[in-house]
């Protein structure tokens, strides 16, 4: 059977992904989950298919934004 891999990149990651542009397309590049290890200092709108809370908390914190295909996360 085959299995559905995340592929998956951390916050401290994300500096150096972006370089110099402050958006950046994880899913464009093949990553679907943004998960919430390490730091995050630069103000970065990312587009991911699914962030962790802790991930999207520190984006946040930075100045950023995140757009996630998981539209059902802001219902209570």
């Amino acid at each position: 059977s085959l299995r559905n891999v995340n592929t998956t990149v951390n916050v401290d990651q994300l500096e150096e992904i972006a370089g110099d542009s402050d958006s950046i397309n994880l899913t464009e590049m093949g990553i679907d989950k943004l998960l919430g290890s390490g730091k995050i200092t630069k103000s970065l709108s990312i587009t991911v298919s699914e962030a962790s809370a802790r991930a999207i908390e520190k984006v946040e914190a930075a100045g950023g934004s995140l757009d996630t295909d998981d539209d059902d996360e802001w219902d209570e």
